[in-house]
């Protein structure tokens, strides 16, 4: 019981924390919350749809988690990480095509 009440907080809060870097990310182009090899080669022209891409990819990690906890909050179920398996595949792979296409020189 108190096993699952900490996954259910931790999913949560870390679920919270992605959509806060994917907030800063995207909206507030928070370009430095990324390591300087992720974005060096990144054109100042590019930079607002790199870090659309990028936040939009850790908004999506984040609600996954969020689901996850709730899921799991309410079934107590390992199956309810299939919910953060996808949204996590989804998320890194905006990451990853934001990476490929704008960090290129």
């Amino acid at each position: 019981m108190i096993g699952s009440i900490i996954g259910v907080v931790i999913d949560g809060v870390l679920g919270l924390v992605f959509i806060l870097l994917g907030y800063l990310v995207w909206a507030k182009e928070k370009i430095t919350l990324f390591h300087d090899y992720h974005t060096d080669n990144i054109a100042p022209e590019n930079k607002k749809a790199f870090c659309r891409l990028s936040g939009i990819g850790l908004c999506i990690t984040g609600v996954s988690l969020v689901i996850t906890a709730v899921l799991l909050a309410l079934t107590d179920s390992a199956k309810s990480f299939i919910a953060f398996g996808v949204g996590f595949a989804v998320g890194l792979g905006l990451i990853i095509t934001a990476g490929i296409k704008y960090n290129h020189g």
